[in-house]
């Protein structure tokens, strides 16, 4: 069996680009960025920060261009695509794109936040310790407007 997974939680990094594909379809891209710590053998302590490029489509793009900006705390699941274009017989380029499967709004772990995915989920509150984001607000506040609070269906 072949696996092709990854989750990452980080921050944005700057806030996302809204575009649309040629056949209308919305797609943002945005960067998390991911603090990585260890300890080598003598105890001391090493950081890097990895920055992850994502890209979403559909309604997906559409509710992260409305409610993430730069900063936003995010857990991001999908899987990774490779890329490979010659612009010439001795020159290759290629890398990889990371596509998003899920985006859970606030980075607070499974069931503990926004959550939303490709299926057309709208997000949905569970409430949380924390004070909520300003995105948080204007959600409950456009959701306390049409009365009726949209559910994530499995």
């Amino acid at each position: 069996m072949d696996l092709n997974h990854f989750v990452i939680s980080g921050n944005l990094t700057r806030d996302p680009e809204l575009r649309f594909l040629p056949s209308g379809t919305a797609t943002v891209t945005f960067s998390v960025a991911c603090n990585f710590v260890r300890y080598d053998d003598n105890g001391a302590k090493h950081e890097r920060t990895d920055f992850v490029p994502v890209t979403t489509f559909g309604k997906q793009a559409e509710r992260d261009a409305k409610y993430l900006r730069k900063g936003s705390p995010v857990t991001v699941e999908g899987r990774i695509e490779s890329w490979f274009q010659r612009s010439n017989k001795d020159e290759k380029r290629g890398g990889f794109n990371f596509k998003a499967t899920n985006v859970q709004y606030g980075g607070r772990g499974p069931g503990n936040g926004q959550r939303s995915n490709d299926s057309g989920d709208a997000p949905g509150h569970e409430g949380s310790a924390n004070e909520p984001d300003e995105w948080v607000r204007e959600y409950d506040t456009a959701e306390s407007r049409q009365g009726t609070r949209p559910t994530a269906s499995h």
